[in-house]
């Protein structure tokens, strides 16, 4: 059985044959910025997958993303910017120096003090700019993220009480007096955020309950 090296080196060689001079037209034709698109449609394909829990289906997907990866990499050494070797040398290092409860001596007590160990050395890194959460994310991963960092609406409640509260009070506001309507899309979107957070601090991900649920009523039609 070929070793993990020897997998990527094949995978390498195939991506070399398809942009020779003799390879594939359509591979040949491909830029970076045509490869980011089918990089974003396999990482659906393979949330898709893990979801289903079908082993074949998620080995075969996660294939097709990491192929597309090595592809757009690929591309780049090929322009001269910067060498596989590199990406993998990048990695290493912000692992190591990311994960300092591992590979150096600090203590940390729970998963919770890890993440938050993780979000200072990004800031610091970023000599104190926290990292953009990218704005093509689905609007409720965004959502979580955001709320996770606390730098979504200040007012937003970290109370469970609160929270009910607040959805409560908007609500209200939804269904009263003749701006209703023109409030709606501020009130509703401000409801999806209170919903967000109480789901946050129960330790669910409301993009993976959402996703779990429409699964169940798709199977019920």
């Amino acid at each position: 059985m070929a070793t993990k090296a020897e997998c990527v080196e094949r995978l390498w060689a195939i991506i070399d044959r398809l942009r020779g001079e003799n390879g594939c037209p359509w591979d040949r034709k491909q830029t970076p910025e045509s490869v980011k698109t089918y990089i974003v449609e396999e990482a659906h394909e393979a949330d898709a997958a893990i979801r289903s829990g079908e082993p074949e289906e998620i080995m075969e997907e996660l294939g097709d993303l990491l192929f597309m990866v090595l592809f757009m990499v690929h591309l780049y050494e090929e322009s001269g910017l910067f060498k596989l070797e590199d990406v993998c040398s990048r990695a290493e290092a912000k692992m190591i120096r990311r994960h300092p409860h591992v590979f150096g001596n600090l203590q940390v007590a729970s998963a919770e003090e890890v993440k938050d160990n993780w979000e200072k050395i990004k800031r610091e890194e970023k000599h104190g700019n926290s990292t953009k959460i990218p704005k093509t994310l689905p609007a409720l991963v965004r959502t979580y993220r955001m709320l996770s960092r606390k730098a979504i609406y200040p007012e937003v409640a970290e109370q469970e009480e609160d929270i009910i509260s607040a959805i409560k009070k908007k609500l209200e506001a939804i269904d009263s007096g003749p701006e209703k309507n023109k409030n709606f899309p501020q009130f509703f979107a401000d409801l999806l955020i209170d919903f967000c957070q109480l789901a946050r601090l129960r330790g669910f991900r409301p993009e993976d309950l959402l996703q779990k649920r429409l699964d169940e009523r798709e199977k019920q039609v």
